[in-house]
């Protein structure tokens, strides 16, 4: 599995500490016996995403296929490129690859010119939209996609016996739109903290306030820092720009992981995550006028916050599980080694992940 992380020792300790939640790429190693490729295997420091990387990833694993069953890639930044050159050498190994954000200006003409599909035995999307715009606007094979519900650590991200503040948490950069957000929220008698940092897709689009509202705090937190945040929270908002794929979906996740109330901007992406009214509330984008309803009618209401908080957290218990999501990613791991189960997978080694059984360990080859 090509990992774009440093799955080193000390990232190991904090996992196992409870400093950081548990990645899949971990778990799909414990129970599966899956073998990393991940940025320290590669000599990489500290770092960011950028395409170099993603290439010299991309070039460490392809002298590596020939002795594996399948591989894996964690998205399309680094399974592109590994596609192309296995068209370009004509390796034929099975390749699994999440599909984050496929519909981008710079990604469509790849697709529709370059067809990297051709060596992508199967593309897993978190949201429906992307699945069905893959088809329609890409020109991906439809027996090609499946649709994956991502899933966090729900041992890490659990209800904490903190009492809630007045206080709004908001998380993330990505196509977030704290515009709305600080017009919604800039003069309410609460405090709003906005984590503010990301790793990934720097140029990614996102709108922020000329000026932020004095009761606003903007900071980068580390994980352990937001989890404390979230359990003080009375309210977790994911303000979002208008977009077609899942964006801020680990943040819905995290925070209804905890029995939180969560506002979520209703865009295209989302309709696979939050139910209305039940798991939590959508509003309009660029909305300030119902964001702000939103908020102040959940401050009043504490009932209300418990039970769509309770209703959240059984929701991601059920559904949106680490160990759920990392037995969804082997189940298809198994699926293309061995093409002649059919999407039934009635023969398959492992049961259908979408049932209530649990997968059998994996101990094959090493994907």
């Amino acid at each position: 599995m090509l990992v774009s992380a440093h799955a080193n020792d000390q990232l190991r300790a904090a996992v196992r500490e409870r400093h950081l939640p548990c990645p899949e790429y971990l778990r799909l190693e414990e129970r599966y016996g899956i073998e990393l490729l991940d940025w320290a295997r590669l000599g990489a420091g500290p770092t960011k995403r950028s395409a170099g990387l993603s290439l010299s990833h991309a070039r460490a694993a392809l002298p590596l296929l020939g002795g594996r069953d399948a591989v894996f890639s964690d998205g399309e930044h680094v399974g592109v490129p590994l596609a192309l050159a296995m068209l370009l050498r004509g390796v034929c190994t099975p390749h699994l690859m999440l599909g984050h954000h496929l519909t981008t200006r710079a990604k469509r003409p790849v697709f529709r010119l370059l067809k990297p599909q051709r060596r992508i035995s199967r593309l897993l999307v978190h949201s429906n939209r992307q699945l069905e715009l893959a088809v329609s606007e890409l020109a991906i094979p439809r027996q090609r996609l499946a649709f994956v519900a991502y899933g966090v650590d729900t041992a890490f991200w659990s209800p904490a016996p903190v009492h809630e503040e007045r206080l709004v948490v908001s998380v993330g950069k990505e196509h977030r739109d704290y515009a709305t957000l600080a017009r919604a929220c800039g003069d309410l008698p609460i405090r709003v903290f906005v984590a503010a940092g990301s790793l990934f897709s720097p140029v990614a689009a996102q709108r922020q306030p000329r000026e932020w509202p004095s009761n606003f705090q903007v900071s980068f937190a580390e994980p352990s820092a937001v989890r404390d945040m979230y359990a003080r929270a009375a309210v977790v908002v994911v303000p979002l720009v208008p977009t077609d794929f899942q964006a801020g979906v680990t943040v819905v996740l995290e925070a209804m992981a905890m029995a939180k109330t969560v506002v979520v901007t209703a865009t295209e992406g989302h309709a696979d995550v939050v139910e209305d009214g039940v798991t939590g509330l959508m509003v309009p984008p660029g909305d300030a006028a119902a964001l702000r309803e939103a908020v102040t009618r959940l401050l009043a209401n504490p009932s209300e916050r418990r039970r769509l908080g309770a209703n959240a957290r059984q929701a991601v218990v059920a559904r949106f599980g680490l160990d759920q999501y990392a037995d969804r990613l082997a189940w298809h791991l198994e699926q293309i080694c061995h093409p002649a189960i059919g999407i039934g997978g009635a023969t398959s080694r492992l049961s259908r992940p979408d049932r209530d059984d649990h997968p059998m360990t994996m101990r094959g080859g090493r994907p």
